[in-house]
């Protein structure tokens, strides 16, 4: 799910790209999520001191939900609060459909209560608050809601209607910022 996150953020901000070898997230994230304290961010990740100090060293690279964990803290820590909220400030004086989303259907998400909706790649041109959201997003989880709102409100516009954020589950794989 992380990559998702990862992509966003790339596209919001281009030149603030994450590293993509584990050892240099590592080293980033500790260093500026962490003020430089391996115990904190081994405490936040639930992993030894150790365990930190390997993966920054690259004698041993993270797995399953850890890297995927390491991966988001990567991509977040490359905007500082203050970016995110400049950029934010920014995309809410452009003009809607400024930024738009591409999710796609086919296999990628699913309304709850619902198969009626045929397969099809969904594009979204955000209010500029939603894509002021997007930029003020830290995790999945925001960018999850923002898309979730997004959709709610393309499908509400037809002949559907009473959609909200949570009736749709998707794949971040079928989502794209374009």
């Amino acid at each position: 799910m992380a990559g998702m996150f990862r992509r966003i953020v790339g596209k919001m901000f281009p030149s603030r790209q994450a590293p993509a070898r584990a050892t240099t997230q590592a080293a980033h994230v500790r260093e500026k999520q962490y003020g430089g304290k391996t115990k904190d961010m081994a405490r936040a990740f639930g992993v030894t001191e150790r365990t930190v100090q390997r993966w920054i060293k690259g004698t041993r690279t993270p797995k399953g939900e850890d890297a995927k964990k390491l991966e988001t803290a990567a991509a977040a820590a490359q905007v500082t609060d203050k970016g995110r909220e400049r950029r934010a400030k920014q995309m809410e004086k452009e003009p809607a459909g400024t930024v738009r989303v591409r999710v796609d259907r086919a296999g990628s998400f699913d309304i709850k209560g619902s198969n009626g909706v045929r397969n099809r790649t969904v594009e979204l041109d955000l209010k500029p608050e939603q894509a002021a959201a997007l930029a003020r997003a830290t995790d999945e989880n925001d960018v999850r809601g923002v898309i979730g709102d997004a959709l709610a409100d393309y499908f509400n516009g037809g002949p559907y209607g009473g959609f909200r954020s949570g009736d749709f589950d998707f794949d971040p794989n079928g989502v794209d910022l374009s």
